[in-house]
């Protein structure tokens, strides 16, 4: 029965994510702290709903993501993040507005001094509005991904190496291009610190 508690809360929980997109910052971190002190009593499962944005001249991004995690014990865990993006380039006649959302599963085994996760994302069709051609349909793309993490010298900073592979098939994109299917592979190195 908790468990379905949960689940109702996580869908609520997504929908009000979705209905706050255009909420002020304040509202959002109100949600999240209602969200974690709903589920604290249970330390195996977790909610987190952060806000990313820059904005300069020409550039306005903004970026949503809903963390649930689930531990199922001391050394592995699950996260379930749904994302949700949305940008626009302002160019006079070449301005271009994107919105687009990802389903990601990360399963992630903790070994004490570091954490492998092994991560599989889904962004399905979206598409890029431009004033010129209207709207132009773009493929899905899947996502296959291994992380290395590991803590630094104090346990706020954190090095993450991330190896992933991006796949796109053009059969379902608005314009019809010479091939069938695209691959992108990338090595990310990131440093972070927790304030």
């Amino acid at each position: 029965m908790r468990r379905l508690s949960q689940l109702l809360v996580m869908l609520t929980a997504l929908q009000s994510a979705w209905v706050s997109m255009s909420a002020s910052a304040s509202a959002i971190e109100d949600a999240e702290q209602w969200l974690s002190e709903y589920v604290s009593l249970d330390d195996t499962f977790s909610i987190a709903l952060s806000k990313n944005k820059i904005r300069f001249k020409g550039c306005k991004q903004k970026q949503y993501q809903l963390v649930v995690n689930q531990q199922f014990t001391k050394r592995f865990n699950v996260e379930a993040i749904v994302h949700y993006n949305k940008g626009l380039l302002d160019y006079g006649v070449l301005a271009q507005r994107v919105k687009s959302h990802e389903f990601e599963v990360v399963s992630w085994w903790d070994k004490g001094s570091y954490r492998v996760g092994l991560s599989h994302k889904i962004r399905p069709e979206h598409e890029i509005s431009i004033p010129v051609a209207e709207v132009i349909q773009l493929p899905t793309s899947t996502t296959a991904s291994v992380y290395f993490e590991v803590p630094l010298m104090e346990e706020r900073h954190t090095l993450t190496v991330a190896a992933s592979r991006e796949s796109w098939k053009s059969d379902s994109a608005t314009i019809q291009l010479p091939w069938s299917e695209a691959h992108d592979n990338q090595v990310k190195l990131q440093y972070a610190i927790a304030f």
